[in-house]
């Protein structure tokens, strides 16, 4: 039997009748009566219980169920955040192997998770090579009106799961957000919900997962060094405060201060040749998400940026969403023959219109180009996981599209 996938989207506000109108739209488009595996997103306005009820009063007790929040679905012709958007896949396969794993706990403790989570993908026995898909909760804790956000690192997290897998198969991710306000986050796995979790959707058999990296930006300087930093705070680059060295990049044409550049200044890590042709895929982003004036620090939202990494300012390229579609045809050229049957779409929730300030919607790109030839579910993230190079990278400011094919 060939592969049958379907995307259902549901913005009904009762969490039940929700889950039901969406799972029941999903089936529907696969052409199917049953599925071996559900994967739920919503955002944060919907009560997880309930909505976990609703797609389970069609889908069954069988089925395996994995997903989290996201503040906003993308579908074939759907695209909407902020509201009660939900977004619901199916599956319904007897080649694709499907595996499922969880970490509890995740809060200050993500190294630690990945490792046992790591650990655990490695232990299980799978067909052919695995597609791994991570998930983890992006939120600690909401954090006091006026400060910063309070979040759970990918950057350590990846690093404890590479730890343990020594050498990282096809994979992606996405950190999960319910809303711009940091409001609390659940995690659907199987009939469980959970909270600070880090989960692994493994496909195995006649399934292959490709991905294409979006940033959207490209380097406007040359390389500069970082000479101080803790944690997820750079505080100095080329032996001056960070805030100073920007000023200088940007120059005063910009009319840009201190106080403007959380969610504006994007610096660029090269993991490619340093003096090559610049190519998307060998950059992993950093979004600046605070600044500090009196240590002159930039606050970003995670720690990977270290004493001695070369970063570069990145412009963003938003003025059209050509690189957007020539992406998305690209990496459905490159399948050559294969047959593919479902995308998922990890978009930077900040390349959203309404936060980017862009009069259109950059996903309505992929809605045109993949939609039109398969079930199409797209998830607003709070960090994105692809990887750059040989490495896993968390990125922020990015768009990760996912291609699975049999």
């Amino acid at each position: 039997m060939a592969t049958k996938a379907g995307v259902g989207f549901s913005e009904n506000p009762k969490s039940k009748e929700a889950g039901a109108e969406a799972a029941r739209a999903a089936l529907a488009e696969a052409q199917a009566s049953g599925c071996n595996l559900a994967i739920l997103f919503s955002t944060s306005k919907h009560d997880p219980v309930q909505l976990r009820d609703g797609v389970r009063s069609v889908i069954g007790p069988s089925s395996r169920l994995i997903g989290g929040y996201s503040s906003g679905i993308i579908t074939r012709d759907r695209l909407a955040y902020d509201g009660y958007q939900v977004g619901l896949a199916v599956l319904s396969s007897d080649t694709v192997k499907v595996d499922m794993f969880i970490e509890t706990g995740l809060v200050g403790n993500e190294y630690d998770v990945g490792v046992t989570l790591g650990k655990q993908i490695k232990d299980q026995d799978y067909i052919g090579t695995p597609n791994i898909f991570l998930m983890h909760d992006f939120v600690k804790a909401k954090p006091p009106d006026g400060m910063s956000w309070n979040i759970n690192w990918a950057t350590p997290l990846l690093e404890g799961i590479g730890h343990s897998l020594g050498t990282w198969p096809p994979a992606a991710g996405l950190a999960m957000m319910g809303d711009w306000r940091c409001n609390p986050t659940y995690q659907w796995f199987d009939d469980r919900i959970e909270q600070h979790s880090a989960m692994a959707l493994v496909l195995s058999g006649g399934v292959r997962m490709d991905t294409t990296i979006m940033h959207g930006c490209k380097p406007s300087s040359g390389y500069h060094t970082i000479t101080k930093a803790k944690d997820n705070l750079v505080q100095e680059i080329d032996g001056r405060p960070a805030l100073d060295v920007i000023a200088e990049m940007l120059g005063p044409e910009a009319y840009k201060r201190w106080i403007d550049y959380p969610f504006f200044i994007t610096l660029g890590v090269n993991k490619g040749d340093k003096f090559g042709e610049f190519r998307e895929e060998d950059y992993a982003v950093r979004l600046v998400g605070g600044a500090e004036k009196d240590s002159g620090g930039l606050v970003m939202f995670e720690p990977d940026l270290k004493k001695g990494s070369e970063v570069q300012l990145m412009m963003r390229s938003f003025t059209d969403f050509e690189y957007v579609r020539r992406h998305s045809e690209d990496i459905l050229n490159s399948l050559k023959g294969r047959n593919p049957f479902l995308t998922l779409y990890i978009d930077c929730a900040g390349r959203a219109s309404a936060y980017s300030g862009t009069e259109g919607e950059e996903a309505e790109e992929v809605q045109k180009v993949i939609g039109s030839r398969m079930p199409l579910l797209g998830l607003y993230s709070g960090t994105e996981i692809a990887k750059v190079g040989r490495d896993m990278q968390a990125m922020v400011w990015t768009g990760v599209l996912c291609v699975f094919s049999e």
